[in-house]
């Protein structure tokens, strides 16, 4: 299995996967360059295969690291606004952070088209890739997302003491506390066990 792959489906928002592809103790960076940030970017569903092989075969390797690099410095600013957010800051997102989701928005768009054919017809938003940079599209309008739809009470870091990774509580009761029960939370257990042994020694 790749490494990154268990990352994707733990943070339960494509926002906070975007704020989880930085490296950690567990993982490496997730966008070490722009064909690691376009894998990505289908990997989490915020493009289809059909924009992969566009995108590939509309820029070059030194355009897609340059988007990479600009990916990576979209999700160090996006860090602290969202940590103040789910916070409750009533000023988070503020009019600097948003114009910079704005700037990105006007590098892209969606069209629209009518796929299929006779009595089996869909209509789908499509990206236009007009720049490198508009790779950064999806990803912006996955935190604008969260900004406008999300419940900024759902959105929380892993309680894990050294764990950098966030997540949406989507539980029924919304008490998640960790990325995932096997690493984090089965390391909270261990330690918790040790400490209930040390103290019923003493």
């Amino acid at each position: 299995m790749e490494p990154e792959l268990p990352l994707l489906g733990l943070s339960d928002h494509p926002a906070l996967a975007f704020l989880n592809t930085a490296a950690t103790a567990e993982s490496a960076e997730l966008i070490p360059d722009g064909a690691g940030f376009v894998r990505w970017l289908e990997l989490t569903g915020l493009i289809d295969e059909q924009d992969r092989a566009a995108v590939l075969d509309h820029f070059s390797a030194d355009e897609l690291d340059a988007a990479a690099l600009e990916a990576v410095a979209l999700r160090e600013r996006l860090r602290p606004v969202v940590r103040a957010w789910a916070d409750g800051d009533p000023t988070a997102p503020d009019e600097p952070f948003l114009a910079a989701l704005n700037a990105v928005f006007a590098t892209s768009g969606h069209n629209r088209q009518v796929v299929g054919s006779g009595a089996d017809l869909d209509l789908e938003d499509r990206w236009t890739w007009t720049t490198p940079q508009s790779l950064l599209a999806p990803a912006a309008e996955a935190a604008a997302d969260l900004f406008v739809h999300g419940d900024r009470s759902l959105v929380r870091n892993c309680e894990g003491p050294e764990c950098p990774l966030w997540f949406y509580d989507r539980t029924k009761a919304h008490r998640r506390r960790w990325c995932s029960m096997a690493t984090c939370g089965n390391r909270a257990k261990v330690r918790d066990f040790r400490a209930r042994a040390t103290k019923d020694v003493q």
